[in-house]
């Protein structure tokens, strides 16, 4: 593929698809959080797990170096969206529980 424009558009193309399957697995992951809120009541344990996001971070850290080394700042910024967006949800569930 020597034309640029051509493969300009076809990596476009690409991360389109890739933009995709990261929104799916961002909903699924988030889908679990009401689920985890009900077991985390049924076993009389906080929402804030210090201990599993600890071990969250240092296994985002050895993914990004598995994965070209990719940023592992970016990476636990996601993260860390997700988890305290999750975390509202868990506690919103918790609320309607009560």
């Amino acid at each position: 593929m020597s034309n640029p424009k051509a493969k300009l558009n076809a990596i476009r193309c690409r991360i389109n698809e890739i933009d995709e399957q990261l929104i799916a697995l961002m909903a699924e992951r988030t889908q679990f959080a009401g689920e985890i809120a009900r077991l985390k009541m049924a076993l009389d344990m906080p929402i804030n797990d210090e201990k599993r996001e600890r071990e969250i971070q240092e296994k985002t850290r050895k993914l990004c170096e598995k994965y070209n080394n990719f940023n592992p700042d970016l990476a636990l910024k996601i993260l860390k969206l997700l988890m305290d967006y999750n975390k509202e949800i868990q506690m919103k569930e918790l609320k309607n529980k009560q």
